[in-house]
């Protein structure tokens, strides 16, 4: 391994932006330690696809002479970044993680793709995901299940579970995922990462392929907060080849960062969040983290909600029709390519109306003008991002006559993809057997900048965000 590897891998976008910047860091060092910890990691963990270690070192040794001429080009200038394997990067291939799509290549980029390559990031492979994103475990009986590198028997969440696997064992500084039901969320809690799914229509989505076109968003999986800001910087932005791309004024997304607690209103729903199905040591930290922070100047405002729980029940009605929709073709071809579990939810969708549709979309206004009043008197709701323990594979793989647990994961961040608010999930604690546990931060459309202000505040108080994987160690 490269000397002081480990160290380095973990190190943040925050923290190596400055080094590259002077000389003191070359992005080819940088890059070789990615590599040589995928190398070692992957067979344990399967969180990549395909790895570009030729291209990316050649990316690099550039990133290295133009940062030494004087042409540094900003915070992603030779970091290492995973893409989802739902984005397209031309002359690569984009399979979905299905057998549908194996031969699938691009012939362009994505348009996250070519704002990434113009900040100078360097593109280090396509990860793991659910097949399609279309579940919540992590698991693909196509491409193989991903480990939890907190324990090698669990599973990650998904859909973005390579994301969040790369990202938490040191493999990558950030990836990019993508958020239908909490497929950015749920990888980053149960992986202790920080994960994003900004506002709908914030990040542009032309490139990436569909699960449900009104609820779909992409965010950036990273070590922290502020990691997250730097790559919004980037991400974000009006594209006139996505249809629902936001014409909203883009800002720093860093500029609120450093204002801590003091004047800051948090809601905490009395309703759905904490009630008693909910995992008692999840309730506990994320609890307790709300008491730190009210500590720490926030104002704590308690909310009735009773309404909330209808949330995902309004996510899922969206997306099973619009999923339906999009595969129709391919699935009346190929229905026998797709692994069962993923076949059954696309074809359910067939078996949705189009009156039950337009209901499930007329309940999504009423519910997003619920919770946008709810919210008036707050800047922030907080809550825990998932409802239950972190699952073991086994306990989550389908069997004859068993669907396989987990289901109850997407509960809660599901609620937010109705309302396309920007929600953000972090570390809070860690349960007695050592896994992870994430609480989630909500704001108002398009103040992504409060969210990461209250993320960032949290992490200066705590060193959850810190703390690294002890199921893989350099002695494996």
């Amino acid at each position: 391994m490269t000397p002081n590897a480990s160290e380095l891998a973990y190190e943040s976008i925050a923290e190596l932006a400055p080094r590259i910047k002077s000389g003191e860091l070359s992005p080819v060092t940088l890059v070789q330690t990615s590599l040589e910890r995928i190398a070692r990691f992957e067979p344990q963990l399967n969180a990549f696809l395909e790895v570009w270690g030729d291209s990316a070192l050649a990316a690099a040794e550039l990133a290295e002479k133009d940062i030494a001429a004087g042409r540094y080009l900003g915070p992603l200038h030779g970091i290492p970044v995973g893409l989802k394997d739902l984005i397209d990067v031309a002359g690569s291939k984009t399979t979905g993680g299905s057998k549908v799509l194996a031969d699938n290549m691009a012939d362009s980029d994505a348009t996250v793709v070519t704002n990434l390559k113009a900040a100078g990031a360097i593109l280090i492979g396509k990860l793991n995901l659910v097949e399609f994103a279309f579940g919540t475990t992590g698991l693909n009986p196509h491409t193989g299940d991903v480990k939890n590198p907190w324990d090698t028997t669990r599973i990650t969440a998904g859909s973005s579970s390579g994301s969040g696997a790369a990202v938490s064992a040191g493999m990558v500084v950030a990836a990019l995922g993508s958020d239908t039901g909490g497929s950015i969320r749920m990888p980053a809690s149960l992986c202790g990462i920080a994960g994003l799914k900004p506002t709908y229509g914030r990040v542009p989505r032309a490139g990436v392929l569909d699960l449900s076109w009104s609820m779909d968003h992409v965010g950036p999986m990273t070590r922290t907060t502020e990691d997250c800001a730097l790559m919004m910087n980037v991400l974000a932005g009006h594209d006139s080849a996505d249809p629902g791309s936001s014409h909203e004024p883009v800002s720093d997304f860093t500029s609120k960062l450093t204002e801590g607690l003091d004047g800051i209103r948090i809601g905490v729903p009395s309703h759905y969040f904490f009630e008693d199905f909910v995992d008692d040591e999840i309730k506990a930290s994320v609890r307790a983290a709300i008491d730190l922070m009210a500590s720490n100047g926030a104002e704590v405002v308690e909310l009735s909600m009773p309404w909330v729980g209808k949330g995902r029940p309004i996510n899922f009605g969206v997306i099973l029709p619009e999923a339906v929709s999009i595969h129709e073709k391919m699935i009346s071809e190929h229905a026998d390519l797709y692994s069962p579990a993923v076949r059954s939810r696309v074809q359910s969708g067939l078996n949705v109306s189009a009156i039950d549709y337009v209901r499930a979309q007329r309940a999504r206004q009423w519910f997003n003008h619920q919770v946008a009043e709810a919210m008036k008197q707050v800047d922030v709701l907080v809550t825990p991002t998932v409802p239950i323990r972190t699952l073991t594979i086994d306990e989550c793989t389908p069997s004859p006559g068993n669907p396989g647990a987990g289901s109850e994961l997407p509960m809660f961040t599901g609620v937010f993809d109705v309302t396309g608010q920007p929600s953000h999930s972090i570390p809070c604690g860690f349960s007695a057997n050592g896994m992870p546990i994430g609480m989630m931060i909500t704001g108002h459309p398009f103040d992504e900048a409060t969210v990461l202000r209250v993320g960032h505040a949290y992490e200066q108080l705590t060193d959850w965000h810190q703390r690294q994987p002890t199921d893989i160690s350099e002695t494996n």
